[in-house]
This record gives C-alpha cells, sequence and structure tokens, in this order.
C-alpha cells in the first residue's frame, strides 16, 4: 500500500533530500551506467520504453515510502511495458493539446488559400489566424504540462492507464496538495536543467546526468503520493504494484 508520512516527516515533499536519496543507494553507480546506456538508446527509441519504466518503479516505491527507491534492473519485461504505458499517456495528452490548435491553424490556411488570391487583406487575415493558432496551442502545451504529473502520478500508483485518463480525478489531486505537487514540478525542473551540465563532460556524462534526473523527477512525484491524504493509504484507496 501506498504509505503516508511518519509522524517525524514534514507535511511537504523534502526538496533537500530530492538530491540525496539517490546516492544513499549502494548500488547507485551500477544502476546509473545501466539507465544511462539505455538512455543513450532512447535517442534511438530503443530504449527510451525501459527508461521511463524503471521511472515508474521509482515513483512506486516512493510512495511506498521504501528507502531506497532505485529498483534492480531486473524485471525487463515489466519495465518495457509500464514505459509503454507512459510513453502513451504522454502522446494522448500532447495529441489532445495539438487538436483544437491545429484544427484551426488548418481552416485558416484553407480559407486563406481560397480567399488570397490577389487579396492581400484576406492574407493578412490567413496570418494572423496561423499566429493565433501557434498561441493557443503554446498555451495549450503549458497547461498540459502543468497537469500532466498529475496524471502520470495516479497511473503509476494505481497501476490502471485509465487512471491517468481520469481528468476530474486527477485535477483533484492537484488540488488536495498544490504546494507539494509544485515543489515536485520545480525539482523536475532543477535537475532538468542541472543535467544538462553533463554535456561539459565530453557529452557522454549528459545520458547517466539525464537518467539521473529522470529518477529524481520520479521520487519527486512518488513523494507527492505519498503526501496525498487519498494516494497516501489514509482513505484506503488503492494498492500499488509491488
Amino acid at each position: 500500500m501506498a504509505t503516508a508520512p511518519t509522524p517525524g516527516e514534514t507535511t511537504y515533499v523534502d526538496f533537500g533530500r530530492a538530491f540525496q536519496f539517490y546516492f544513499e543507494d549502494p548500488e547507485w553507480l551500477k544502476k546509473t551506467l545501466i539507465g544511462g546506456l539505455f538512455y543513450l538508446l532512447a535517442m534511438f527509441l530503443v530504449g527510451l520504453p525501459f527508461v521511463a519504466g524503471y521511472v515508474v518503479q521509482v515513483t512506486r516505491r516512493a510512495a511506498r515510502g521504501e528507502a531506497r527507491p532505485l529498483p534492480e534492473w531486473t524485471d525487463f519485461g515489466q519495465l518495457f511495458s509500464d514505459g509503454l504505458q507512459v510513453i502513451g499517456l504522454y502522446l494522448l495528452h500532447f495529441l489532445a493539446a495539438a487538436l483544437l490548435p491545429g484544427s484551426l491553424g488548418c481552416l485558416f490556411a484553407i480559407l486563406g488559400g481560397v480567399a488570397s488570391s490577389g487579396n492581400d487583406a484576406a492574407g493578412g487575415v490567413m496570418a494572423l489566424g496561423m499566429m493565433a493558432a501557434y498561441l493557443l496551442f503554446f498555451v495549450m502545451l503549458i497547461a498540459v504540462l502543468l497537469y500532466f504529473p498529475a496524471a502520470y502520478i495516479r497511473m503509476a500508483v494505481t497501476g490502471r492507464f485509465g487512471a491517468g485518463l481520469e481528468v476530474r480525478e486527477n485535477i483533484e489531486l492537484i488540488k488536495r496538495s498544490p504546494a507539494n505537487y509544485f515543489i515536485a514540478i520545480a525539482i523536475y525542473w532543477v535537475t532538468s536543467f542541472l543535467s544538462q551540465f553533463g554535456l561539459i563532460l565530453c557529452f557522454i556524462g549528459f545520458f547517466p546526468a539525464g537518467f539521473w534526473a529522470m529518477c529524481v523527477a520520479g521520487w519527486a512525484f512518488g513523494e507527492v503520493a505519498r503526501r496525498d491524504p487519498v494516494l497516501g493509504g489514509r482513505s484506503g484507496y488503492a494498492t500499488v504494484f509491488a
């Protein structure tokens, strides 16, 4: 079961601990090297499901309050399956964000193509319409990027793909724990930024650094679930995968 925080813990996700727990694992170097290899293979799409699935396992273990959230690289079938679900969930949300702006852009392009022959005004309207479509897509994408972690958390912790599509319940998760939710997002942004410094290490360091950043983000989202009054077990919500 996902576990609630112990009495000695703070109510909020510990920002500082996000940069400590990873290196407390006695096998962190081995796990990072393997993860870095899969992260490299993700450039060719081969390793992406395995990395995403590993992060799901980190999230689940953090939600259970395990002292060593980094799993072993053993059950590759489960990692691959979990990773495909995360990728599928993300693509669905990305397509949803692009649907309305894309339709609007196509509409203006068609109307502009029909009416713009020798008509500067029609061409101007088409250009403004396309700009509005791009702006709308940007706004929708930002909204999805802020919302998607909630869908991911509920899918990972409950073990149900459909949980990631339950918009009302996902929004309720954000509303119940807004501080923790946005702390976790801040951790994700900071670690993603720091991982870019791996490029300094002859580019090779970028891959283990990128894998580390994803694991830390997975841990932070698991901590959000563990501190949530519903997912954290105080309402007997759901059994997470072992």
